[in-house]
């Protein structure tokens, strides 16, 4: 019997601390998120930008490859 209490307790404190969700809040007044909100600063966005500036490397690597590929066929 206490456990069943103290398992209900848990999943109503669990429950009550949850926030909206920002996008589904956004989403029901029409916008997008990205439109409804200028972008907040965290401490992660050095980490995101290095990431992409490492995907715009791999692609252009990527798209060099593809141009020797396509030399390498012409060639055989």
């Amino acid at each position: 019997m206490r456990n069943t209490l103290l398992l209900w307790v848990g999943a109503i404190l669990l429950a009550g601390c949850g926030g909206a969700d920002e996008a589904a809040d956004s989403a029901a007044d029409g916008g997008s998120p990205e439109a409804s909100a200028e972008r907040e600063e965290t401490v992660f966005d050095p980490m995101v930008g290095t990431m992409d500036r490492a995907r715009g490397v791999e692609d252009l690597g990527m798209s060099r490859k593809d141009e020797m590929d396509a030399a390498l066929e012409q060639a055989d």
